[in-house]
């Protein structure tokens, strides 16, 4: 559908985004929107997506970031939804390795504003993913083949996490 969106950086000024409201399965090439990361000026006949400032702020805050994943996939709208982070299960050494031990929640803004996006990419800080409250997740990577990796690790995570939460497979670090 065209919940969710996605980004690439070019370089330190512009980023391409997913535009609004074109269903992902009829996306093109050229229906990406470039964007200042800066000013969040729009070239193109397509509006962006909603969220560009989302992927800006990540932008600005991480030079390492090189593509975003935002999504409102199952596992992770339940953690957005209970607005708690998801720990991360000892027995997940990939995960743990790539998350620690805590994925983040975000704290909670209105979809699509200047307070989300900075909220995000606060609770993101130096990690690969974040929980939104009350709205998805969003992860990173140096480039989008890695960052759709992350998101899927993610939402595995999560899913894992969800069906665990109850067995007490997790550290006292992340108990806490």
């Amino acid at each position: 559908g065209t919940w969710g969106n996605r980004s690439v950086r070019l370089d330190s000024e512009t980023m391409l985004v997913t535009p609004s409201g074109i269903d992902y399965a009829l996306l093109e090439a050229g229906d990406m929107v470039k964007v200042n990361i800066h000013t969040l000026k729009a070239e193109g006949v397509n509006k962006p997506t909603s969220e560009l400032e989302l992927h800006a702020e990540i932008y600005k805050a991480r030079e390492d970031a090189g593509a975003v994943v935002h999504a409102h996939s199952k596992y992770a709208s339940v953690f957005a939804c209970a607005c708690k982070g998801i720990p991360v299960a000892s027995k997940e050494k990939d995960a743990r390795e790539l998350f620690g031990a805590t994925i983040p929640i975000a704290e909670y803004a209105l979809p699509g504003t200047h307070t989300l996006a900075v909220n995000t990419a606060s609770a993101l800080g130096a990690g690969s993913a974040v929980v939104m409250a009350h709205h998805g997740m969003a992860v990173c990577g140096t480039d989008m083949q890695k960052a759709f990796e992350n998101a899927l690790k993610f939402e595995e995570t999560a899913r894992v996490s969800w069906y665990d939460y109850e067995k007490e497979d997790f550290d006292e670090e992340t108990e806490e």
